[in-house]
């Protein structure tokens, strides 16, 4: 994926800040922080799951479902946290628990 302009990157951020809602869906969010608007978001060294912000270390969850293929984003409200393992739970009902 092309880098996101600064004028994009404000909108969906904007978008995104007040209704996280679908913040799944939207493939560009992958590379935007909902903290502090930085487009600076790398994976997390030993983390798989999660992407963490070079700017402020905000750190999130953000990769697909091993079931159905989904994405999964720990800032979107469908994706819960699972009770058992702590990582999020897909809108399939799916959560991918090492047990």
């Amino acid at each position: 994926m092309e880098p996101l302009d600064r004028d994009t990157a404000k909108k969906l951020y904007k978008h995104y800040r007040k209704n996280r809602d679908g913040i799944r869906n939207c493939p560009e969010m992958a590379s935007i922080c909902l903290i502090c608007e930085s487009i600076h978001i790398v994976p997390m060294e030993g983390n798989p799951y999660k992407l963490v912000c070079r700017n402020c270390g905000f750190a999130f969850f953000r990769y697909q479902c091993s079931a159905c293929g989904a994405t999964i984003d720990g800032r979107d409200p469908k994706n819960p946290p699972c009770e058992t393992c702590g990582l999020r739970v897909c809108t399939c009902g799916a959560c991918d628990c090492p047990t």
